[in-house]
């Protein structure tokens, strides 16, 4: 394979990615370090609709403030002042020990009042474990946004739909609360019942009712109850107790849009509303992305493919992870990823391919942290291959955590983007031996930089076994050097992977070789863009050039200038 660069000795193993000795993490241990997803384009332009309608953001400095610094651009870097318009405010979760009746009005949609509801005894355990679902029959025809529904899937996540269930396990996002099934939120949020507690339903002739007892929030020692009622009249009743876990989405929604309504339940706003109806309970700041990519495009031309955005201070805005990618359009085919163009609710007037947040600057004081930079700019096209099985089937074998990075047993080179460099030890005996060294000959590939015919064949390991250490690996498991482990190694060729996909188009011979990028550092009245935090960025932006290329094999550029 082509040679990858060279860096510091790894010592440190956090999440997704192996990081540099003195690499400080605000994320919280044992969280991977890479919060890529699938759809993160539609799910943070949602929550740019959300935060402006609810008024969370948009709003001017209050009096006393200091004068706003104006936007600047200092050594290669964007650094935007917020206004009030990039970071969004707290609205933390204020229904404890009290109730909400939601009932149909005249518009098609439903009006909140606050009430005082008590919490009802369990009722019958559905046996629910972490992102398990159950449907349960409903004795009444339930009206809901038009339609009746004969039936209910009650999901551990606190919430349940009508028609199908919500066959998604991954981040608890407004667009999947919007454009999934028609849903009743009445805390959705990562919730693991086969860690403690119960989920119960109580269904009479005119009334069912669900209740969560006692149920732990995912990756949390603590305790939620609560309950949600539907009646045969169409109210639907969301009652709180003791709440630990704070940060949820709280609603009612048709299924399959994108608009919607901001509430206040706590204050029974809004009425007459047709649309979906959510509020977003958070403890946290975050940083409105859209807002902060449309306000980049307001001094600075539409001629970069890609943003990198950092902070002044931790506020991402999809939190559990330090960084992630989010692609705006994508117009290449054979890479798994759909086709699409957001860019216009993003800004830009078609240029723009993908958004990477790497959130605070002080993060990456002592380290430029380009195990984590190089992931996520891959990320833009990567990981989401299949490849055709002996049985003529598409395998995902090659795929971990998500879904979009490489599975741990797939011997990748040390790609960036996860899996490893693995020996075969012979004997059914194969060992890890190194982590995030570069692109691979099958990621320049799947980024246009390496013709199908100039991609050797790879192998993953099947049913592996007998870890040392100890230790239950997965194939979403982080990499790691220093693994063995039994199993069947399991020959892979591009012609395999081309029968599952198809061809990449554009192929090496047209696809661009040069990728643009522009840094931005967003900055507070809490966290100033101090010189020494745009010396990081600009530190990183500068020696950024010069990795990529080695990364690639020397197959591509990257040009980072503002002009």
């Amino acid at each position: 394979m082509a040679p990858m660069p060279s860096k510091p000795t790894v010592s440190v193993l956090i999440g997704c990615l192996t990081l540099q000795p003195g690499f400080a993490s605000p994320a919280t241990e044992g969280a991977p370090w890479c919060g890529t997803e699938a759809g993160g384009a539609s799910h943070l332009a949602a929550l740019h609709r959300y935060w402006t309608r609810a008024g969370l953001t948009g709003i001017a400095q209050a009096a006393g403030a200091r004068t706003t610094v104006a936007d600047l651009d200092e050594d290669g870097v964007a650094v935007l002042e917020d206004r009030g318009d990039l970071v969004v405010r707290r609205n933390p979760f204020d229904l404890d020990d009290s109730g909400v009746r939601l009932s149909p009005n005249a518009a098609g949609g439903h009006d909140p009042a606050r009430l005082a509801l008590p919490l009802e005894p369990p009722g019958t355990p559905l046996g629910l474990g972490g992102d398990d679902a159950r449907a349960v029959d409903l004795p009444f025809a339930f009206p809901f946004h038009g339609r009746r529904y004969s039936h209910a899937f009650i999901h551990a996540d606190g919430f349940l739909t009508f028609g199908a269930p919500d066959a998604q396990a991954s981040e608890r996002s407004m667009s999947r609360f919007l454009t999934g099934p028609p849903r009743v939120a009445v805390f959705f949020t990562d919730l693991d019942p086969s860690r403690g507690g119960s989920v119960t339903a109580s269904v009479t002739a005119s009334r069912a009712v669900f209740r969560w007892d006692r149920v732990p929030g995912g990756g949390q020692i603590n305790r939620n109850s609560f309950q949600v009622a539907l009646s045969a009249g169409g109210d639907v009743d969301f009652v709180y107790g003791e709440m630990q876990t704070r940060e949820a989405l709280v609603g009612l929604s048709p299924g399959g849009a994108e608009s919607l309504t901001a509430a206040d339940f706590a204050a029974s706003q809004p009425r007459s509303s047709a649309d979906a109806l959510v509020e977003r309970f958070s403890e946290t700041e975050k940083l409105d992305l859209v807002s902060v990519v449309r306000r980049f495009y307001a001094a600075h031309p539409d001629s970069f493919e890609q943003l990198v955005v950092y902070t002044t201070r931790p506020l991402n805005p999809l939190g559990g992870s330090l960084a992630f990618e989010v692609n705006v359009r994508n117009d290449v085919a054979g890479i798994g990823l759909e086709r699409l163009d957001r860019t216009a609710e993003w800004g830009s007037a078609g240029r723009l391919e993908s958004v990477v947040f790497m959130d605070s600057a002080d993060t990456y004081r002592d380290v430029d942290g380009f195990e984590v930079l190089a992931h996520e700019v891959g990320h833009r096209w990567l990981s989401r291959l299949s490849f055709r099985a002996a049985d003529g089937s598409a395998s995902g074998a090659l795929l971990g955590r998500g879904g979009v990075h490489w599975s741990f047993f797939l011997d990748t080179d040390a790609s960036v983007m996860e899996g490893n460099e693995i020996d075969d030890g012979g004997g059914g005996r194969f060992e890890t031996t190194d982590i995030a060294r570069g692109y691979s000959p099958l990621d320049q590939y799947v980024m246009g930089l390496r013709a199908a015919a100039d991609v050797p064949p790879f192998f993953y390991v099947d049913g592996a076994d007998n870890f040392r250490p100890n230790r239950p690996y997965k194939s979403s498991s982080s990499p790691e050097a220093g693994v063995s482990f039994t199993g069947v190694r399991r020959t892979v060729r591009i012609e395999d992977v081309l029968a599952a996909m198809g061809p990449r188009v554009p192929d090496a011979s047209r696809a661009p070789r040069l990728l643009r990028q522009a840094y931005i550092l967003v900055a507070d009245r809490e966290a100033p863009a101090t010189e020494a935090r745009q010396a990081i960025v600009a530190r990183i932006r500068s020696r950024f050039e010069g990795y990529y290329p080695a990364a690639t094999g020397g197959r591509a550029v990257v040009q980072t200038h503002l002009r």
